[in-house]
């Protein structure tokens, strides 16, 4: 396989780039003093002081969290090169072995463009204008096995390959106060004006194979929606004449506005001796997109195909297997419809203890689950927070959850004038000779803002 292709490859699964989980901040600064950005993981949390975020570099997030590793992928070969695990050299039992009965990939993208906080209105404010983009994708342990296998069985079931993705601009407002009439209390709230540039999802429900005499029997369920100005659906013709999808056209692609949506952020704080118990509930609500491109089975389908063969190779499997699946699920081109999708919504529960003999020391427990539908996860994350002098604040963490065991570290230096943080909530990165990297959980967060 040559070094092109195999850093391709790569890039596919280690920085996707179109569609986890959505951008967030770190959730390694929870509970970190000189964090301006808490407060988009918790509307109720609020900065010492107001601050001017520098244009599009006051905040950039950016992460790729999954349970599919290149390294599941791209193995090394006798002759010194790479190949995917698809190589006749490889082993089958050894190359499945490395996949889950889900296998999943989530990148995002958090851009801030402009974003200010100041104190006024009986609280703190914070107004931002945000760009996300985030990917999402489930694949199933059977699509690898009939990919390295082929055709060696008589029946096949492969359910539940879904992909989703999603551009859009944020319009954030923030507010957050003290509730006077229970001390101890804080409460905020975020209003989100969202406008959609585009989004696409892929929802294979069911692929079930029976191989006859000379032709395979297929049920198929599926249903495929594409919101962005210009794209359109190619075709081809089945055993029977009859047209279906056989892919996506992006040559008349166009970008901007597509639709509107509105979402909302709420959370409070609670504090109690030298504890502080937080709760939030963040990304709640809907885009609606005007003009999608929708093809479908149109409920689950059955019918009858010679067409469907495997041929994989070490560099064309992959267009040998969305060739293959286009024909098995041969979708129908429903037109331009209105659709519509919901935001990731998560949950943060967390406490914070503040260390008694050193004040300026506390340590802090969040859980943080994501409720979406296809792509959930929960993570528990315990950190350690100190800033020994005002303006100079650090924080490392551990988390373990849905995508494994990791550890960050969040660095903020500044206090009036001049604030510049950095840190990861994923840290355990490991690169290949040819700096690819070799895990698919890696992000970062690198901000400048100026706190007056």
């Amino acid at each position: 396989m040559n070094s092109i292709n195999k850093k391709l490859i790569a890039l596919s699964f280690a920085a996707v780039s179109l569609m986890s989980v959505s951008a967030q901040e770190s959730s390694t600064g929870y509970f970190m003093e000189n964090y301006n950005m808490k407060w988009q993981l918790n509307p109720a949390l609020s900065n010492r002081h107001g601050y001017v975020g520098f244009p599009a570099l006051g905040n950039l997030n950016v992460s790729v969290n999954g349970n599919l590793n290149v390294t599941d992928i791209v193995y090394p070969l006798s002759n010194g090169r790479t190949g995917l695990f698809t190589n006749p050299e490889i082993d089958a039992n050894k190359a499945l072995s490395k996949f889950s009965n889900v296998n999943r990939l989530s990148q995002s993208l958090g851009l801030n463009v402009i974003q200010v906080g100041f104190k006024a209105f009986g609280g703190y404010n914070n107004i931002a204008i945000n760009v996300k983009e985030n990917l999402s994708m489930d694949l199933p342990k059977d699509m690898f096995a009939l990919m390295k296998n082929g055709l060696t069985n008589q029946t096949y079931d492969i359910t539940n390959i879904r992909a989703k993705a999603a551009a859009y601009a944020e319009i954030a407002l923030n507010h957050s106060r003290e509730i006077k009439q229970v001390p101890g209390l804080r409460a905020g709230i975020s209003l989100k004006f969202l406008l959609p540039a585009g989004f696409a999802q892929a929802d294979f429900n069911e692929l079930k194979l029976d191989l006859g005499e000379d032709s395979w029997r297929v049920i198929s369920d599926a249903r495929m929606r594409i919101g962005l100005d210009g794209v359109r659906y190619d075709m081809d013709t089945n055993d029977n004449g009859k047209p279906y999808v056989s892919g996506v056209n992006t040559d008349d692609m166009k970008f901007g506005i597509n639709g509107f949506g509105f979402g909302l952020d709420f959370g409070a704080t609670y504090e109690w001796k030298d504890f502080t118990f937080s709760l939030a509930f963040t990304d709640l609500g809907t885009m609606s997109f005007d003009k999608v491109q929708e093809a479908s089975t149109n409920g689950t389908k059955t019918f009858e195909t010679s067409a469907y063969k495997i041929g994989f190779g070490d560099d064309n499997g992959w267009d040998d297997m969305k060739d293959g699946l286009s024909k098995l699920y041969e979708l129908e081109d429903n037109g331009t419809v209105k659709s519509s999708m919901p935001l990731q919504g998560k949950m943060r529960i967390g406490v914070d203890y503040q260390f008694p003999f050193y004040k300026k020391l506390h340590f802090g427990l969040l859980n943080t689950t994501d409720m979406s539908k296809i792509f959930p996860y929960t993570e528990f994350r315990v950190s350690a927070n100190v800033e020994p002098v005002r303006g100079i604040a650090a924080s490392v963490s551990a988390a373990a959850g849905t995508y494994g065991v990791n550890y960050g570290f969040l660095l903020s230096l500044g206090n009036k004038g001049f604030n510049f943080m950095i840190g990861m909530d994923y840290a355990n990165i490991k690169f290949s000779k040819d700096m690819i990297p070799l895990r698919s959980n890696a992000d970062v967060h690198v901000g400048i803002n100026f706190p007056f």
